[in-house]
């Protein structure tokens, strides 16, 4: 009995202590559930953001360089001018070597002096047989001549038979003479005719050759004006080398104006908000310690990816740079220069971190409280930029905004607000009637 007594004490000791370990981690969790969050109080204060990018000088006007010749021809790259060097109008940039085109080209020889050699042949032909009709012609008028002679002489002289067989070739021999004639014509076709297909084949025969010879007489690219010659990177990012293959009339590189330059930058979508045309730039240029004073001048209207290797898209911004600051600083396309963007510049607004803000749909809340205590308020929000925003109605100076609000918990406390507006007749805590007779 006593053992039993022992145990079952025990067992009510651990229960015990079971159920106040619980008790303890309810309340640790009820006091995590109300904890207390960062908030801002609301101010009317100066609102300054900067947007720092950086990239290169570029031209704003470019001349396309293509590889020299026309038609499917390969070239190979004999030499050619370091990417980025200076050149001046005239100067040979690349020298390119065409071994297709030259075994073409004999190829297109040989075949046109076939051509010709047929030509030839086909006059012959229609000489000889133009020759040989005009002596079956011959032959044919003396025999119809002399039988003509014996029609007309006196039949009784002759025998009958014989009568009979002069007769019968005057009618043959007249035949044979307009078959001998239709013949001949005949003839002048069929030359015309063989003369017209050989002279369509002579004539596409001159055509390459022609192409062919302009592509090998071609086969240097000279610099248009002057400028900075620029490779273009090919489809995998590597430029053409010297002994490269290349195809006729492909885009080989490009040779920038060197008079009117631009500052190209490259951002993150995400931190373009408030990025627009006219806005005050300060340009630094790298290496130099140079500063200049420009404004925006162009903004890309869509925002894509740099590479395959990642999905973050970037948005393209331009500064124009004055021709004389071009002259002052003898700028050069491929400098590389950094930015800094003043994107607002206000006075006496309020505005709140973007983080604080709630979105649902084209309506925006925030939440205001202190403590545990809060409540959700909605805001009509102004100009927005990469940290804050502003706020032009909503708040008023002196409230505390929760800086990291929680969807879930902000959406119960807007439900609670809703319901004590309506006198606390929320669905599923509606009183329930009783049915009965009055």
């Amino acid at each position: 009995m006593d053992l039993q007594k022992k145990r079952s004490r025990q067992s009510f000791a651990y229960h015990a202590w079971g159920f106040a370990f619980a008790a303890m981690l309810t309340a640790c969790s009820a006091e995590n559930s109300d904890e207390i969050r960062p908030t801002e109080r609301v101010q009317e204060s100066t609102w300054h953001e900067e947007l720092y990018a950086e990239g290169e000088i570029k031209a704003a006007t470019s001349t396309p360089l293509n590889v020299p010749g026309e038609g499917w021809d390969h070239r190979q790259m004999l030499r050619l001018v370091p990417n980025g060097s200076v050149v001046k109008k005239g100067d040979v940039i690349a020298v390119f070597d065409a071994p297709e085109s030259r075994v073409q080209l004999s190829q297109a020889e040989f075949d046109l002096l076939r051509k010709e050699i047929s030509e030839t042949a086909i006059v012959a032909q229609a000489d000889l047989g133009g020759a040989e009709l005009s002596s079956e012609s011959a032959r044919v008028e003396t025999d119809l001549s002399i039988s003509r002679q014996y029609a007309n002489a006196d039949l009784k002289i002759f025998a009958k038979n014989s009568v009979l067989d002069k007769l019968v070739d005057i009618g043959l021999l007249t035949d044979k003479q307009g078959y001998l004639a239709w013949k001949k014509g005949q003839l002048g076709l069929r030359q015309a005719a063989d003369q017209a297909v050989v002279n369509s084949q002579k004539e596409s025969i001159g055509l390459q050759l022609k192409q062919k010879r302009q592509n090998l007489a071609s086969l240097e690219l000279t610099a248009p004006h002057d400028g900075v010659f620029i490779l273009k990177p090919r489809w995998d990012g590597s430029l053409p080398e010297v002994g490269a293959r290349l195809w006729a009339g492909d885009d080989f590189g490009s040779l920038p104006n060197l008079d009117k330059q631009v500052a190209k930058f490259s951002i993150a979508e995400g931190a373009a908000y408030g990025l627009k045309e006219g806005q005050e730039v300060r340009m630094r240029l790298s290496g130099t310690g140079n500063e200049l004073n420009l404004k925006v001048t162009k903004v890309g209207k869509t925002a894509s990816t740099k590479s395959r290797d990642t999905p973050v898209k970037y948005l393209d911004f331009e500064v124009m740079i004055e021709d004389a600051l071009v002259k002052q600083f003898d700028l050069r396309p491929g400098q590389a220069v950094s930015a800094k963007v003043n994107l607002v510049n206000r006075a006496k607004l309020i505005s709140v971190p973007n983080i604080a803000l709630m979105q649902d749909g084209n309506a925006y809340s925030v939440l205001v409280g202190q403590g545990t205590r809060f409540e959700t308020r909605k805001v009509e929000i102004g100009m927005r930029g990469p940290v804050r925003t502003e706020i032009k109605s909503g708040l008023k100076v002196g409230d505390e905004v929760v800086l990291t609000p929680k969807n879930e918990t902000d959406k119960n406390v807007g439900a609670n607000q809703e319901a004590s507006k309506t006198g606390g007749k929320q669905e599923g805590n509606s009183p329930i009637k009783k049915e009965g007779k009055a």
